[in-house]
């Protein structure tokens, strides 16, 4: 999934749970929120928040389905105060390639989630051509994703600018940093974790990078 950078600029399975009689949320969706507080996320979702969000969305695989419950739960009833409180206690960040935005906005967007480093900017080194790099003060950190080869001139892929301003995060001493979900087809997901939270994520198959190694490089730990 990739953006503009112009200035204008574990498989997935079917969920074949039984819900719970009443409850509205099967098995592996509690299962699934028990992972996320594990890790520190989501500390609000509770099983009564969780059976009114599960009310909500249609049966789907699991990843798409698992992006709908911390896409609503993340929204806060559509209250602007719980929304921006559980977002920026979480990092939450979700691309949804339906909506078009440039890279420059979604700079700006990581940055609000990330006030430990301020005054993000996306910058070319050089030539109009050059390579891109997020700035932060003094500090640079490359822009590069050698697996996004669909990506098409004048764009960058999301996950790109997340592991660069990772490297950020880890310049500035930051504990946390933003590891990717499974994605679905339209939508990617970014949480910031403890790396000893990543590991819960991973271990419980929740994130996109399944090995470790690959999970701490992302990350910058």
């Amino acid at each position: 999934m990739t953006a503009s950078a112009k200035e204008s600029v574990h498989p997935p399975a079917e969920d074949a749970q039984l819900r719970e009689e009443g409850a509205g949320y099967s098995k592996r969706d509690e299962e699934f929120v028990r992972l996320l507080h594990a890790a520190g996320l989501a500390c609000e979702l509770d099983t009564k928040q969780l059976a009114s969000i599960a009310a909500g969305i249609e049966e789907s695989r699991v990843d798409s389905r698992r992006m709908d419950i911390l896409e609503l739960y993340y929204r806060g009833n559509d209250d602007a105060s719980v929304a921006s409180r559980r977002r920026g206690s979480d990092r939450f960040f979700m691309h949804n390639d339906y909506f078009s935005v440039n890279a420059h906005q979604l700079v700006a967007s990581l940055a609000s989630l990330n006030p430990e480093i301020t005054a993000v900017s996306l910058q070319r080194i050089g030539t109009d051509d050059g390579p891109l790099v997020l700035r932060a003060g003094e500090h640079f950190s490359a822009v590069t994703d050698e697996d996004d080869e669909d990506a098409e001139k004048g764009t960058v892929a999301v996950r790109a600018l997340v592991r660069a301003l990772n490297a950020l995060l880890a310049k500035a001493e930051v504990s946390e940093r933003l590891i990717p979900l499974i994605p679905d087809e339209s939508r990617e997901l970014y949480v910031g974790v403890t790396e000893d939270g990543a590991m819960t994520l991973l271990q419980g198959g929740c994130t996109e990078l399944s090995a470790v190694v690959a999970l701490r490089e992302f990350a910058s730990w």
